[in-house]
């Protein structure tokens, strides 16, 4: 299996690298951002870990590291079925405007990586645009 990388676009976030930070940081404050429409049951979370079910599939995230204002790196538990890595990256640019970019890397085989490539893209991007209308 090969690595698949996929980097968002950049977003200009106006709010401090450290509200966002703060925000994301948590799982528990992600429970609110869950619209019904996206098929997310059984949502539990705790500060450093979340699990779900989507699809009938069992997930767990964990945050594996944090560089305080800077980066979040999110992974898969032991169990799931994908090797993963997720990152959030901020630059603080002003008092209140940040940069943010999303990072995915990813062990798949051939005919995953094409079959997500396109649609994780335009996810990690959707997220961005979505990442400036909240309410840190």
């Amino acid at each position: 299996m090969k690595e698949l990388e996929i980097i968002s676009k950049t977003g200009k976030i106006n709010n401090s690298a450290e509200r966002i930070f703060n925000f994301f940081s948590d799982f528990r404050n992600i429970s609110k951002l869950i619209p019904p429409e996206a098929g997310v049951e059984n949502w539990q979370a705790e500060k450093d870990w979340c699990s779900f079910v989507v699809k009938g599939q069992n997930i767990q995230l964990n945050i594996v590291e944090r560089e305080e204002f800077k980066t979040i790196k999110i992974s898969g538990d032991d169990n799931s079925p994908y090797i993963f890595n997720f990152w959030m990256q901020l630059v603080q640019l002003s008092a209140y405007d940040t940069a943010v970019r999303l990072v995915v890397r990813a062990q798949l085989s051939f005919f995953m990586r094409q079959a997500v490539k396109k649609p994780m893209q335009k996810g990690l991007d959707q997220i961005i645009d979505y990442m400036k209308m909240i309410p840190y």
